[in-house]
C-alpha cells in the first residue's frame, strides 16, 4: 500500500484562510471526532524534502482505499 501523503503547499492552501481567521480558543477535531493528536514526528532525510508524520493516540485500521473505484 503507497503511504498517502500532502504537501505542505497542498496543506498550507486549504488551511490557511481558515487557520487565520480561528481564535486561539477554537477547536478542531479529527477523524470522526474519535483521534486525539498525540505528536508530530521528522520522519524526513536529512537533506532534501521534510516528511513528518502526524501521529495519533488511538490505533485504527485502514478499511478502504478513497482514491480506488
Amino acid at each position: 500500500m503507497k503511504t498517502k501523503t500532502v504537501t505542505i503547499g497542498e496543506l498550507r492552501l486549504t488551511l490557511l484562510n481558515e487557520l487565520n481567521a480561528m481564535d486561539d480558543a477554537d477547536e478542531v477535531f479529527f477523524g470522526s471526532g474519535d483521534l486525539s493528536l498525540y505528536r508530530l514526528k521528522d520522519r524526513g532525510p536529512k537533506t532534501g524534502p521534510i516528511l513528518v508524520q502526524i501521529e495519533f493516540n488511538e490505533v485504527y485500521s485502514v478499511v478502504a482505499d478513497p482514491t480506488s473505484d
